[in-house]
């Protein structure tokens, strides 16, 4: 099977998690305006960002409260390749923050697909990590895409499990009836303190370094206990 060219590639990324989010039950709106070379609130020529700055293929939308940018890392797995084209899109979120609030400024996610291939070269999941490691501008993750295109379906799940719109109490049978807590609303019965306090522990990490999965693993098995304490 030929590899699709990487614009209709990005827009399948697009178009994947835009759906899996829907099916979570949270708007999603596309956001052009986001994409430009001018900053909000200004005709200035100043106040702008020569297009060679910025990357050439880039979408954003709105999705529940998160503005996401969404892009493609380059096909070369160096180091020099992967810092340029980051830092093209890190100037791409410097103009999308200019249009969002202090509020959404700090909900802003950059996600970038790796090419055809990628999840399993040992240079790709080295590169893949030190992007996400710049905390720059906007939180960073990376797709990298299996070589068979047939299990685009299963990496793109493992992916979706470290963003905002992994639901993995959905699958804990032994929370029973709290299945359907939503993270986006408030809990009617509230969040036990110490709950709250691990759930705090565990996003800041302290010197401790964990995969996105182990993170979530670890949310999870804090869910579990609350109140047992």
């Amino acid at each position: 099977m030929s590899e699709i060219p990487s614009s209709d590639a990005l827009e399948d990324f697009v178009i994947r998690f835009s759906k899996d989010a829907e099916r979570q039950g949270l708007p999603v709106s596309a956001q052009p305006k986001l994409t430009g070379y001018r900053f909000s609130g200004s005709d200035s020529e100043a106040a702008t960002i020569n297009q060679n700055e910025l990357p050439s293929d880039v979408r954003a939308y709105k999705i529940g409260r998160y503005t996401v940018i969404f892009g493609s890392l380059p096909e070369t797995p160096t180091l020099p390749a992967v810092r340029e084209s980051l830092r093209r899109y890190r100037n791409q979120c410097v103009i999308a923050r200019s249009f969002l609030s202090t509020n959404e400024s700090l909900d802003l996610q950059l996600y970038l697909m790796g090419p055809r291939g990628s999840e399993w070269e040992r240079q790709w999941k080295s590169l893949g990590l030190f992007l996400e490691r710049d905390d720059r501008v906007a939180r960073k993750l990376a797709w990298l895409r299996p070589r068979d295109p047939e299990r685009d379906d299963e990496s793109f799940a493992e992916f979706v499990r470290r963003t905002f719109i992994a639901r993995p109490w959905e699958d804990d049978d032994a929370a029973g009836s709290d299945r359907t807590l939503d993270l986006e609303e408030a809990s009617p019965a509230g969040l036990p303190r110490t709950t709250a306090e691990e759930f705090d522990s565990i996003a800041l990490g302290g010197d401790e370094e964990r995969s996105g999965e182990e993170i979530v693993d670890a949310l999870v098995r804090a869910w579990e206990q609350r109140g047992k304490s």
